[in-house]
C-alpha cells in the first residue's frame, strides 16, 4: 500500500526570536564578524528539543545586498567557509557550525551575507506531515557605526508613510516607530520590521492618520543597534 506523506516549507528570516518552531532554537539571531584581521569567524548553535524525528540540515551562503527600492538582492557566493555544511540534528542534541573567512581583506564599508540553513526531506517511513525548514541568519562583516537616519514623511492622499535613509556603511534594522504629539501622547505605530543595510531607504506605511505641523511631533524608534529606543524628530 502506498503511504502517504506531505511536506510543507516554512522559510524564516530570523529577526528577533530565537525559537522558530516545535523545540528547535538557533542562537544569535545575527552575526558579526567586526574586525576581519583579529576575528575570522562566528558561530551559530542550533539547540533541538520536543521531537523524536532528527533533521537533516545544508548549510550555504548568499551575498546579501538591497536595490533602490529596498528590496532584498541575494546571489550566490563561495568566499565564506562553512563547518559542517551538512549535518544531523538529533532530537534533545545540539549543533555548532563556524562559519567564516580564510582570507578577506577589512572592509571599507560594511558587507552582509546571509546564512541559509535548508533542512532536507526525511526518508518516508509512515503516513505523516512534515515541515522542512528553511531558516536564514544574518552575518554582518565591518565595523559598526554609530547610527544615523534621516526621515521624510509624505502623505499619499490620507495615508501617511515614513521614508527612512541609512546614511552610514552599516546596517541597522528598524524595529518599531512609533510617533508621539507634543504632550508624548501614542498618534501612530508601526511595528514592520524592515532591515536598511549600507545607504540604503525603506519606507514604512502608517495608515491613514491625520497630522498637523510635523515639527511637532517625535519619532521613537526600535533598532537592533542599541538597546534603548531612539529619538527623533518627524520633521527630520
Amino acid at each position: 500500500m502506498n503511504k502517504l506523506f506531505s511536506m510543507f516549507a516554512i522559510s524564516i528570516v530570523l529577526a528577533c526570536s530565537q525559537t522558530i518552531y516545535a523545540g528547535l532554537k538557533i542562537t544569535p539571531i545575527q552575526l558579526y564578524i567586526s574586525d576581519v584581521k583579529k576575528q575570522r569567524s562566528a558561530t551559530v548553535t542550533l539547540d533541538y528539543s520536543e521531537s523524536d524525528q532528527a533533521k537533516i540540515f545544508e548549510v550555504s551562503a548568499v551575498k546579501w545586498g538591497q536595490n533602490a527600492e529596498g528590496e532584498d538582492v541575494l546571489e550566490p557566493d563561495n568566499s565564506v567557509v562553512i563547518n559542517p555544511k551538512n549535518f544531523v540534528l538529533q532530537p534533545n542534541s545540539k549543533q555548532i557550525v563556524r562559519v567564516g573567512f580564510t582570507q578577506m581583506q577589512a572592509p571599507k564599508k560594511e558587507e552582509t551575507w546571509r546564512i541559509i540553513f535548508n533542512e532536507i526531506a526525511p526518508t518516508v517511513k509512515e503516513s505523516k506531515v512534515n515541515f522542512l525548514f528553511n531558516i536564514s541568519v544574518p552575518l554582518f562583516v565591518g565595523v559598526q557605526e554609530k547610527v544615523k537616519l534621516n526621515f521624510n514623511p509624505v502623505y499619499n492622499g490620507s495615508q501617511l508613510s515614513l521614508n527612512v535613509k541609512n546614511n552610514t556603511n552599516t546596517h541597522v534594522q528598524i524595529k518599531k516607530i512609533t510617533i508621539l504629539d507634543d504632550k508624548k501622547k501614542e498618534v501612530a505605530v508601526t511595528t514592520d520590521m524592515k532591515y536598511l543595510l549600507n545607504n540604503q531607504q525603506q519606507k514604512f506605511n502608517f495608515g491613514e492618520i491625520k497630522l498637523g505641523n510635523f515639527n511637532k511631533y517625535k519619532l521613537i524608534i526600535e533598532t537592533d543597534r542599541s538597546e534603548l529606543p531612539m529619538e527623533f524628530n518627524l520633521s527630520g
